[in-house]
């Protein structure tokens, strides 16, 4: 009995062991695949052409689709500016434009003026100077409402980039400076320091001889006029306005 018992248990042994050992292994369960974000479509390049129009276009659109817009931002402001003091100063689309985009460029990487590092200061400069284009059109109110902000704005450049744009925050602050009348902060002696400044560090450069000739005129120091002037001698605006001496001054 015990032989047979033993004969039979074994079998079932091996039976059960083989049922085991065909049993498959579970598949682990698919992973999904990576989601990798595509990169933003850049589209036509953000450069200056004959075009303007075009190329303003661009820039502006590169801005919308890149994940950092300062810098097309920037040639944008720049290219409005460049139209601007070529003949088409009274153009307020362009001024208010360039500001608003020069305003985004630098301010994408900082919260207020303070804070603006020197890489961003040509950004704050053109604000700045745009900004006071489009409040002139608009009569001496928004400026004179602006005139502490701009004066910030162009005193902040001049620390970070004084040589900027052929010293250009100092003549634009001198400038600002003696276009404001005296009772809302214009000062024609605070205006010429900068001017002068403007003129040191860039003496070639025709827009602040200019800048400072019109100074001249406001305080009537025909001298200082045409020193000036005839430091420029290859400036039409400069001989242009020389040749305006007598009435200027009277005879």
């Amino acid at each position: 009995m015990r032989h047979k018992k033993k004969l039979f248990f074994l079998p079932v042994v091996w039976l059960v062991a083989g049922c085991h050992a065909a049993k498959p292994s579970p598949r682990p369960a698919p992973q999904p695949a990576p989601v990798v974000a595509a990169a933003p479509d850049a589209g036509p390049e953000c450069v200056e052409t004959p075009d303007l129009d075009r190329s303003i276009a661009v820039c502006e659109d590169a801005a919308l689709r890149s994940l950092d817009p300062a810098r097309p931002l920037l040639s944008a402001a720049r290219m409005r500016r460049e139209r601007m003091q070529h003949g088409e100063q009274d153009r307020p689309d362009d001024a208010q434009a360039c500001a608003a985009d020069a305003r985004r460029s630098w301010s994408a990487h900082a919260q207020s003026t303070a804070e603006v590092a020197a890489a961003d200061a040509e950004a704050l400069y053109l604000d700045a100077v745009c900004s006071a284009a489009w409040s002139r059109m608009q009569g001496f109110t928004p400026l004179i409402e602006r005139r502490a902000e701009l004066g910030a704005a162009l005193a902040r450049v001049a620390q970070l980039a004084p040589d900027l744009d052929g010293a250009g925050a100092d003549r634009e602050l001198g400038a600002l400076l003696a276009a404001l009348p005296a009772y809302a902060g214009g000062d024609l002696a605070e205006a010429r320091k900068h001017l002068e400044t403007a003129v040191q560090r860039a003496p070639r450069d025709p827009r602040n001889r200019l800048a400072l000739a019109r100074l001249a005129v406001k305080s009537q120091d025909r001298a200082l006029f045409e020193e000036q002037l005839k430091a420029a001698p290859e400036s039409p605006d400069a001989q242009a306005l020389l040749q305006r001496e007598d009435d200027l001054f009277g005879r």
